[in-house]
């Protein structure tokens, strides 16, 4: 969920020209390609106040160290300074205890939370953990006692985020409260988010005909610069294109010429690849299904990793573990859509390239840097955070 970069030298007239053609707004167009990089710039307008969160569910960070996370239940997009200090790569040490630790914290025992999402500073090189507390008088999806944000240091550390002295902004983003992971208690109007050169892209749930919508949001934040998307996509079980297939989980994903493209993940399960330039406001974006990876069965979490162009996709799934998508299938451009990578009913029918990993059987969430990967895995003792090599 990291990367962007600015290109404020290369707008020059006919490239203005272009990006009216291509279909975001020129002001927008230019707005995405003079994205800020400094910190500074990115929490202009952010201020130290009253918090009115219902939730907190996917997080992600900017490359300059902004935390965004999505309010699930209120849809919003909320953006903060953490204030951290830089610190230098080291070692992750596991954290057996994970659950147990934050759980403790919350007052409740481990089998009263629900592990939300991971990101990793790359200011602090903390793990930052969103929590909700599911046990208890008032097990309400939308009260923001229910909720926690936590950071985990390279040594192990956990520790709770106190939000209460730290500046944000705030977007609203809109939806319905309509689709729940399996097997959780969740009924949510965000499905994820991710940062992308100046932008926190969003899958937005609704009741319409376009079931996910994919929803812009400039950083630094503007009420009026958010743009929202329709998506189009083959589903390879269905054997037909559609728009009803909610977004479960986003990525992005980088190739050899240093082009960013989103990475989505459907229910039932195709893997869709979208080009940032064909999105259009209050159009439909069609994306280039890459895999299919099994019919009765919800992606979870998806990260992209490894050098830009070589780039794997790590997906954890309701039904048969994690499922590690090559490169060579990520990027694709003959063999998709009806003729896309296709593990068929239940994921049982093996393809080279789509492969599961039994050493992250029973991973849930995972993040990582350069060369390793975190993960949070159920284990005999508990919810735990591990360190391994990249797959």
């Amino acid at each position: 969920m990291l990367s962007q970069s600015s290109r404020v030298s290369l707008w020059t007239a006919g490239a203005l020209a272009a990006a009216a053609v291509v279909g975001w707004s020129v002001g927008t167009r230019a707005q995405a390609a003079q994205a800020p990089r400094g910190k500074a710039a990115q929490v202009a307008g952010f201020a130290k106040g009253t918090w009115d969160h219902k939730a907190i569910g996917p997080i992600t960070f900017s490359p300059a160290g902004v935390l965004f996370f999505a309010d699930d239940q209120a849809g919003a997009i909320y953006g903060v300074d953490l204030m951290e200090e830089r610190a230098q790569a080291e070692p992750y040490q596991a954290v057996p205890s994970l659950g147990a630790t934050i759980a403790g914290k919350l007052g409740t025992t481990e089998a009263g939370i629900q592990i939300k999402d991971i990101a990793i500073s790359p200011v602090s090189r903390k793990v930052y953990v969103s929590v909700r507390k599911t046990d208890g008088a008032d097990q309400n999806a939308a009260n923001p006692a229910n909720y926690g944000l936590f950071a985990v240091d390279p040594k192990g550390q956990v520790s709770m985020v106190d939000l209460s002295d730290k500046p944000f902004g705030k977007v609203m983003v809109g939806g319905m409260p309509r689709f729940g992971r399996r097997g959780t208690m969740d009924t949510r109007v965000i499905g994820d988010i991710v940062f992308i050169r100046g932008r926190v892209l969003v899958s937005a749930l609704s009741t319409e005909q376009f079931t996910s919508n994919l929803v812009s949001v400039p950083v630094p934040f503007r009420q009026d610069g958010v743009e929202r998307y329709s998506t189009s996509i083959f589903h390879v079980n269905h054997k037909k294109q559609e728009t009803a297939s909610p977004i479960q989980t986003l990525a992005v994903y980088r190739d050899a010429e240093n082009k960013d493209y989103l990475m989505a993940a459907y229910v039932c399960t195709p893997v869709v690849r979208f080009n940032l330039e064909e999105l259009k406001p209050g159009a439909t974006v069609t994306g280039t299904t890459v895999a299919e990876l099994g019919s009765g069965n919800q992606p979870m979490n998806m990260i992209a990793y490894g050098r830009r162009g070589e780039q794997n996709l790590l997906l954890n799934n309701s039904v048969f573990g994690t499922l590690k998508v090559e490169a060579k299938d990520a990027k694709q451009t003959e063999l998709i859509n009806e003729k896309a990578a296709d593990r068929g009913n239940g994921g049982k029918t093996p393809q080279a390239g789509i492969e599961p990993l039994e050493n992250l059987k029973g991973a849930s969430l995972y993040a990582a840097t350069q060369d390793s990967l975190l993960i949070v895995k159920k284990t005999d003792s508990g919810l735990a955070l591990e360190a391994m090599p990249l797959p």
